[in-house]
C-alpha cells in the first residue's frame, strides 16, 4: 500500500493542501474513513493530532467509541483532545436538525481546539462517495453551481485530504494494514437523507457506470473549472454594470439586460443582502417605481437603475421645529442659518442652498420634514401652478430612492422650500415685501 501513501502526498502537494512544516488536527470519530485517515498521516510522518466529539445520542455505544479513539491516539503516539455534548438538548433548544446541531457543535470545537493548539488545519475524512452523495443531496434540495461541487477540498482551514480515495479503497487499506475501527450502527439506517441516498440511490447509478466514482470525481474537475470561469465573469460583468454610490448600490438596467441570464446576475449579487430569487426575476420584469424589500435593504425599480440601499436611509424620518428666534439649525447631513431683514434684497444669490421668503407669508413656528406621499407645492416659475412632489421629482431626474432624502421647509400646511431645488412660489420676493428671512443650507 506504499503506492497509496504516494498518491495520498501527491494528491495533498498537488492541491496545496498544506505545508510540510504544517501542524494538522485530524478529526476522529472512530469509524473506518477516519481511522485510515489517521494511519496514513501518522506513517507520511506529519506533525499530528487528534481530535474527538462524543455527541451522546447512542448511548453506551458513543461512549465505547471515545474512549476507543483515545487508545487509537495512544497507540499511534499522537496528541488527543475530547468532549462530549448534549446534541439532543442543543439542537431542542435552537430549534435544529440533530445533524445540524452535531455539525455546528463539532466544527465550532474543533476550531476552537485548533486556535487554542495553535495548528494551522483541521483534516475530516471526507472521499470520493461523500462527495456524490453531497451532490446527489444538494441536487435533490435544490442548489447552483456552487452547490454541485461535491465537496471542495479546503473551506478555510478545513481540509478533506481523502477526496481522491474511493470508500472502498479505505476498506482495503483498512483490511491491509489490520486497522480496527468502530462500527456505527445509525449509518445502516434510512432515517437520514444521507444514508438513503447511500444505501438506495448510489447502488442504482453503480449499476449504470460501475466507475462512477472516477467519472463523478471527473465531472467535479469540469464543475470545478466551469465555476472558475462563473465566478470571473461575474466579476468582470459587476465591474461594467454596478455602481457604488454613498448610500448603496446601483445597476444600469438597459445594460444588464444585454447579458445573458441577468437574473441569476441579480441573485448573485443581491441574494447575500437577502432579497430572494423570485423578487429578483419579478424585479427585472416590474415597472418604475416598484420596490423590493430585503430585511436591512430595499430595491427601488428607477427609471434607468435598479437601486440598493439600506433601509436606514429609506426610513429616516426626522423633524425639526423652527422658531422665529433660531439662528442656526444642525442637521445630520449639515445646518440651516436664518438670517432676518428689512427691506427688499437688491441681490438674490442664485444658488439652490440659498433661498429669499417672504417674512410676513412665514408663520412660525417653521417645520422641517422628508417628503410624504401626498405632499405638493408651487413651484417658483411655473405660474403658480400647483405640482405633486412626486411629479417634481420625476421632472427633475431625481432618482426616487433620492425624494426620501430631501428635505422640506413648511410654514403651517405649506411647503415654502424644496432645499436645494426650489422655492414655493407664494412665499416669493414680490415688491410689496417689506422684510424677508435668508435660510442658507450648508451640507457635509
Amino acid at each position: 500500500m506504499s503506492d497509496f501513501i504516494t498518491r495520498f502526498q501527491a494528491f495533498i502537494n498537488k492541491n496545496q493542501l498544506f505545508s510540510k512544516d504544517a501542524r494538522i488536527l485530524l478529526a476522529v470519530s472512530g469509524g473506518l474513513d477516519s481511522v485510515v485517515m489517521a494511519h496514513l498521516f501518522q506513517r507520511a510522518g506529519w506533525h499530528i493530532a487528534i481530535a474527538h466529539c462524543n455527541f451522546q445520542l447512542r448511548g453506551a455505544a458513543s461512549d465505547a467509541d471515545a474512549l476507543f479513539v483515545v487508545e487509537l491516539a495512544r497507540k499511534l503516539g499522537i496528541p488527543c483532545f475530547s468532549t462530549a455534548f448534549d446534541t439532543q438538548v442543543f439542537a431542542e433548544r435552537h430549534n435544529m436538525s440533530i445533524q445540524m446541531a452535531a455539525r455546528e457543535l463539532r466544527y465550532n470545537w474543533l476550531e476552537n481546539i485548533r486556535q487554542l493548539i495553535d495548528y494551522q488545519n483541521i483534516a475530516t475524512a471526507h472521499h470520493q462517495n461523500d462527495a456524490i452523495e453531497t451532490f446527489l443531496y444538494n441536487f435533490t434540495k435544490g442548489a447552483g453551481i456552487r452547490g454541485l461541487q461535491g465537496l471542495p477540498m479546503r473551506n478555510g482551514c478545513i481540509i478533506r485530504p481523502l477526496l481522491f480515495a474511493t470508500k472502498a479503497e479505505l476498506a482495503q487499506l483498512a483490511e491491509t494494514w489490520g486497522c480496527a475501527y468502530r462500527e456505527d450502527a445509525s449509518n445502516a439506517e434510512d432515517k437520514y437523507a444521507r444514508n438513503a441516498i447511500r444505501h438506495q440511490v448510489v447502488p442504482v447509478l453503480k449499476q449504470l457506470n460501475t466507475a462512477l466514482e472516477q467519472t463523478a470525481a471527473a465531472n467535479f474537475q469540469y464543475l470545478g473549472d466551469a465555476l472558475q470561469l462563473y465566478e470571473w465573469a461575474l466579476k468582470q460583468i459587476r465591474r461594467a454594470v454596478l455602481q457604488e454610490t454613498a448610500n448603496g448600490w446601483r445597476i444600469d438596467r438597459q445594460q444588464l439586460q444585454q447579458y445573458p441570464a441577468a437574473a441569476t446576475l441579480l441573485y448573485e449579487w443581491l441574494h447575500p443582502m437577502g432579497f430572494s430569487a423570485d423578487q429578483l426575476t419579478q424585479a427585472l420584469q416590474a415597472r418604475t417605481g416598484a420596490t423590493f424589500q430585503a430585511q436591512s435593504y430595499i430595491l427601488l425599480v428607477d427609471r434607468s437603475f435598479f437601486i440598493i440601499e439600506k433601509k436606514a436611509y429609506i426610513t429616516e424620518k426626522e423633524q425639526f421645529i423652527i422658531h422665529s428666534d433660531v439662528e442656526e439649525l444642525l442637521l445630520p447631513v449639515g445646518k440651516l442659518t436664518f438670517e432676518y431683514k428689512t427691506g427688499r434684497p437688491a441681490y438674490l444669490n442664485p444658488d439652490p442652498f440659498v433661498v429669499y421668503l417672504d417674512a410676513e407669508t412665514l408663520h412660525f413656528p417653521l417645520m422641517l420634514r422628508h417628503w410624504q406621499p401626498g405632499d405638493y407645492f408651487y413651484p417658483l416659475g411655473l405660474d403658480g401652478k400647483r405640482q405633486k412632489l412626486h411629479r417634481f421629482f420625476i421632472n427633475q431626474k431625481l432618482p426616487l430612492t433620492e425624494k426620501s432624502r430631501i428635505w422640506l421647509l413648511t410654514s403651517g400646511q405649506a411647503i415654502c422650500w424644496v432645499l436645494g431645488m426650489r422655492a414655493d412660489e407664494r412665499f416669493k420676493i414680490s415688491p410689496d415685501t417689506r422684510a424677508y428671512w435668508v435660510i442658507h443650507f450648508q451640507q457635509l
